[in-house]
């Protein structure tokens, strides 16, 4: 870990080219600190996929005070002050903060960022492990343009009593992406909007902003399937969830509500189509293969039932699901270092639940850096 810059408590550090912002105090504070620190980056991030945006006039200044009033206003305080402290500490316009925080949801609304993405992710425990714990592994799948800019480990420790956390995102994207909290609850996040429609409200808070609190304040996976259960959540997303003991993904459409899916056995793979039985839904394929990726992982995971570890998760997300020539892997996985289909893989990250480690990997050879660790309890000190 290279220190690079501090700011008050907060503290950017680099390894191996992922950020690394570690904030502590208040949810102010902590705006404050990441906006101090992570103020280049996010102007690169929004040169990105900002500001094409505003050239071809799709991004004015009227939709960017649309968007910023309504994630702002619908806020938790939590993250009301979050957005004032980043503004404050990158010199930024608060409405220009909130909309790059907000990027994802709007590109679905206006449908013109792409969507039916490939995420997959994997979630073994019990008799599937070597110990009994919780091993997670997920690719996150997007745009070549999301390897313009930095991947960010964001780690947060609040002193009101909220859970501490770490997310992988993307600098100013301060969803929770992948994500895992001091209690061992982690989630992450899939497009769902081949499945359950790409119908975005507007009237209701944004979800993005959601997953925060709920990291802050979950202490098991049964209170964030709780969470998810009260909520109406405002586009269609998969989420993968899980504590120490046992995993689910949430399968939840902007018009038709949330399911939760589990499976028989101590493992479940999770990608872009909505599998729960009771949804009385066909199984769809997507433009990302969806189908083809969830039935590679779960190949690869019941060769491995009773072995599954960290390396061993690392080593089937190190499989790809197509050859060079573009045809099917035999015995494949699930990850695209280069888009054959739809997408490519912009990072792949694997945690170890119960000593809180995360492993974070990008395999695109352009802006290639292997795997490499993080231990939360040391950045949470």
């Amino acid at each position: 870990m290279k220190l690079l810059k501090e700011s008050g408590e907060g503290k950017l550090f680099e390894k191996n080219g992922f950020l690394v912002p570690v904030l502590s105090g208040s949810s102010k504070d902590m705006g404050v600190q990441y906006g101090a620190l992570m103020e280049d980056y996010m102007q690169k991030t929004w040169d990105v996929i900002g500001e094409p945006g505003v050239k071809k006039g799709l991004i004015t200044n009227e939709v960017i005070n649309t968007w910023a009033v309504r994630a702002f206003s619908t806020a938790s305080t939590r993250n009301k002050l979050f957005y004032e402290g980043v503004a404050e500490g990158s010199g930024w316009l608060l409405n220009k903060v909130v909309m790059l925080d907000q990027i994802m949801e709007f590109g679905i609304f206006q449908s013109k960022l792409h969507s039916f993405a490939g995420c997959t992710s994997t979630l073994s425990w019990g008799s599937d492990s070597v110990d009994g714990g919780m091993y997670t592994g997920r690719n996150m799948d997007w745009s070549e343009e999301f390897c313009k800019f930095p991947t960010v480990l964001t780690v947060r420790k609040p002193n009101d009593g909220s859970f501490k956390f770490a997310t992988a995102g993307w600098p100013g994207m301060f969803c929770a992406f992948t994500a895992m909290n001091e209690k061992g609850v982690y989630l992450d996040v899939h497009d769902g909007t081949s499945m359950g429609g790409s119908v975005v409200f507007f009237e209701r808070p944004s979800i993005l902003n959601l997953l925060t609190d709920f990291l802050s304040e979950s202490a098991s996976l049964n209170s964030l399937v709780q969470r998810f259960n009260g909520t109406l959540n405002s586009t269609s997303i998969i989420f993968s969830l899980a504590d120490e003991k046992r995993g689910v993904s949430m399968e939840c459409a902007s018009l038709s509500g949330n399911r939760v899916r589990t499976e028989n056995g101590d493992s479940i793979a999770i990608v872009n189509t909505f599998l729960a039985d009771d949804w009385g839904l066909g199984k769809r394929e997507t433009v990302s293969n969806s189908l083809r990726r969830h039935s590679n992982m779960k190949a690869r995971l019941a060769e491995r039932k009773g072995k599954m570890d960290a390396q061993a998760v690392r080593d089937i997300f190190d499989l790809r699901i197509f050859n060079e020539d573009g045809t099917f892997a035999e015995n494949g996985g699930a990850t695209k270092p280069t888009n054959q289909d739809a997408d490519l893989t912009n990072y792949t990250m694997v945690c170890d639940i119960s000593k809180r480690k995360m492993w974070l990997k990008i395999p695109v050879p352009d802006y290639f850096a292997d795997w490499t660790e993080f231990d939360l309890n040391e950045l949470w000190k």
